[in-house]
């Protein structure tokens, strides 16, 4: 029985949830509560397929807790992804992400309100950073 970084991440999730494991287990589409009780104890890796659904069942981030499972059971499947996506957002930063694009925030708009000069400061203490929003975020866009 190994604990990972997965299991304990599950097992939080499982004990703060408000469904019994039954309940978890038959909406995420297993058998029996005893899968449950495997992953949760470290006898049976999270089977990656079932992570977006116990994600949603357990209120999780999704995308958090596969990198987390990538990183436990296949490091380097991990590293390559990370290498070639960059960190990966969580679900608040692409929920930021996205309401800066509604916002229509960009280098050079016209736009001199408060909230756009406030938000161009923080791109540029971003950028020099070395963390430049423009080049990190939809780099795969």
């Amino acid at each position: 029985m190994t604990k990972t970084a997965t299991t304990r991440m599950l097992a939080k999730a499982i004990d703060a949830s408000k469904f019994t494991q039954r309940e978890i287990a038959d909406r995420v589409g297993f058998n029996s509560q005893n899968m449950l009780s495997q992953l949760k104890s470290g006898e049976a890796r999270v089977p990656l397929d079932r992570i977006p659904a116990l994600a949603k069942v357990l209120e999780m981030d999704e995308r958090q807790f596969l990198m987390t499972a990538l990183e436990d059971y296949h490091p380097v499947v991990h590293a390559a992804l990370l290498k070639a996506l960059k960190a990966p957002l969580s679900d608040a930063e692409i929920g930021l992400v996205m309401m800066l694009r509604m916002l229509g925030v960009q280098a050079g708009a016209e736009d001199e309100s408060p909230l756009h000069q406030a938000l161009k400061g923080i791109s540029a203490l971003l950028a020099a950073q070395g963390d430049d929003p423009q080049t990190d975020v939809g780099a795969s866009d």
